[in-house]
């Protein structure tokens, strides 16, 4: 499957990182588990650069195979910023795999990537700070109450 070029396209990789939130400013950021088949809707809609270091081109072919994404998989490791454009970072959980100090290993067996079993999370930056939105909603709170206390008044 072709993903379209849409500039606001998602971003995949097998890591979050510093700085991929680099410019961000104050930010909130929310984290959720989807579905492959919500993956391929959302690719469909926005599109998607897949981010990975050539050494888990096997990890990320394994993912194709699992899951039907059709995700290309890039020669070399794209850097990626979260911004405006693209809000939109889907992270790969790869589980049942060797690990050294937490991190994924350079390469696996055909029967280590047979046995492991793949997660997604999508992470979102809000456009709005959770703060902000807590006194907007004070505010409007407020105001209801107000509207509430004036049309149900005794004369």
């Amino acid at each position: 499957m072709d993903y379209p070029k849409t500039g606001n396209e998602t971003y995949v990789s097998f890591s979050i990182s510093n700085t991929m939130l680099e410019g961000l400013g104050k930010s909130t950021i929310t984290r959720e588990p989807v579905s492959a088949d919500y993956l391929k809707e959302l690719f469909a809609k926005y599109g998607v650069i897949v981010s990975i270091k050539p050494e888990q081109q096997p990890l990320l072919r394994r993912v194709n195979e699992l899951y039907g994404l059709n995700l290309e998989i890039p020669e070399s490791l794209k850097i990626i910023q979260l911004s405006e454009q693209h809000r939109r970072l889907v992270v790969i959980t790869a589980m049942g795999l060797r690990r050294k100090s937490g991190t994924l290993l350079p390469s696996y067996t055909e029967e280590e990537l047979e046995e492991a079993t793949f997660g997604f999370d999508k992470f979102y930056v809000q456009s709005v700070h959770y703060d902000d939105l807590i006194k907007e909603n004070e505010t409007l709170r407020k105001n209801l109450d107000a509207e509430i206390a004036w049309r149900t008044r005794d004369d």
